[in-house]
């Protein structure tokens, strides 16, 4: 009927405060700098890299450790939006590709990303990201082999 209240309806945006976040927390990664990262995640934020659980400091300690795992990076195909539900709900959903030769193999190769992050008052409360991890294991493998 025509007077039935329509849910789970949202505006989208792309070009807002929080969508701009989203590639910047990306860009900071590459940059090495975590500070971004520090002052948008809640304490308490919930994280799950490829479904795995984890916390807030363990998360960009990781990040940290991985990004020594390769020797250079470029990003393309870089696409944000925010949808702010009818509920109140806020969640920043970001594709993009990342090419990146190993530090340790030297190959070079792509990977597709993408990330939903759900903000509250400003910070994000939920971190979810999905990619395929076979290259970083790779390149984490052959840096153990060398440490032998």
């Amino acid at each position: 009927s025509c007077t039935k209240k329509q849910t789970g309806t949202a505006v989208v945006k792309n070009s807002d405060e929080l969508s701009l976040n989203a590639k910047s927390l990306l860009q900071a990664y590459f940059d090495n700098d975590f500070s971004l990262w520090e002052e948008l995640f809640s304490e308490d934020c919930e994280v799950l890299i490829n479904n795995n659980a984890l916390d807030k400091k363990t998360t960009i300690e990781g990040l940290k450790q991985e990004r020594t795992l390769f020797s250079s990076f470029s990003i393309s195909e870089d696409y944000s939006h925010t949808n702010y539900f009818n509920n109140g709900n806020i969640w920043t959903n970001h594709w993009f590709t990342v090419k990146a030769t190993g530090a340790f193999t030297g190959e070079t190769n792509s990977v597709r990303v993408h990330t939903d992050l759900k903000w509250e008052n400003g910070k994000v409360v939920i971190f979810q990201a999905y990619f395929d991890p076979s290259v970083t294991i790779k390149e984490a493998t052959a840096m153990s082999e060398m440490s032998k």
